[in-house]
């Protein structure tokens, strides 16, 4: 009877060495990963990001190259599919890094120090944003909101959640910065043109009122275009007149159409552009 138990013996304690030895299973790296995504160091976190689209592609089954960007959503969708178990921890890291970016890229908030070129960090900006874009997740919604500066992807990722999106687009009006408000604004405007309804379109005038006397003149310009392609234009002739004559935001150069004598008033210039394809009736956006 000993001679029969030695060898299984030693067989366990020869496995439980090996099991010592051996490298990190998928799952065990995991929390590596997700927990360095949350460093304050900058190149640790694109490190971290990195890695983690290459572990989803290798456990998605497809290429080790993970970082491309091409195909993320396919091999995220197929990584949630095989390891629903961890789906729910990869997509709030992925949520949280892009929250936590925002506060870095968009507001400008004690953005840490960091090596790394400027081309390879605005790279993983984009990438980031883009791969939360592709997650179809509520959660994500107020993140890319936080992104809609961007354009592209963060606004495409946003208009397929429509209604759900809105508020959070309203949230970012009340942003110190003015580049975020005119996004949000005209983010807001297209969700609630999707409704094509009385409410809808009275919302979309209180938003354009209120947003032409914001302080500062991008968000002005924002709403001034936004009004060029309203069904009802017409009905803001006379507050675009006032603000063709009167708009304070004054820069170097000179206006094209000469009025503005020898100065440029942006604003007023395109208040002007608006009341000029209102009166010729052509269409939004075109030439003056």
């Amino acid at each position: 009877m000993r001679m029969r138990t030695f060898p299984v013996f030693a067989l366990v304690l020869a496995f439980a060495a090996f099991a010592q030895q051996a490298p990190p299973s998928g799952g065990d790296k995991l929390p590596s990963i997700l927990a360095r995504m949350k460093s304050e160091d900058l190149h640790t976190k694109i490190v971290a990001f990195n890695e983690l689209m290459t572990h989803v592609a290798s456990e998605a089954g497809g290429p080790k190259e993970g970082s491309e960007l091409t195909g993320r959503s396919d091999a995220l969708n197929k990584f949630f599919s095989r390891h629903p178990e961890q789906a729910d921890q990869v997509k709030l890291g992925l949520i949280q890094l892009l929250t936590k970016e925002n506060y870095y890229f968009i507001e400008g908030k004690n953005p840490p120090p960091d090596d790394h070129a400027e081309d390879d960090v605005s790279e993983h900006y984009a990438e980031l944003i883009n791969t939360v874009s592709s997650l179809n997740d509520d959660r994500a919604i107020p993140a890319l909101a936080g992104a809609v500066t961007t354009g592209g992807m963060a606004q495409r990722g946003l208009l397929k959640y429509g209604d759900k999106a809105l508020d959070p687009l309203l949230k970012q009006l009340r942003s110190p910065d003015g580049l975020v408000r005119a996004s949000a604004l005209g983010m807001a405007i297209t969700v609630l043109e999707g409704h094509n309804d009385p409410e809808a379109h009275n919302r979309v005038r209180e938003l354009l009122q209120a947003l032409l006397a914001d302080p500062e003149s991008v968000v002005r310009r924002k709403a001034v275009w936004e009004i060029d392609c309203l069904d009802d234009r017409q009905d803001f002739v006379p507050i675009l007149e006032k603000i063709a004559k009167t708009d304070p935001e004054k820069r170097s150069g000179k206006a094209d159409d000469g009025g503005d004598g020898d100065a440029f008033y942006p604003v007023r210039y395109d208040a002007r552009r608006v009341l000029h394809h209102i009166q010729n009736n052509k269409p939004c956006g075109s030439e003056y």
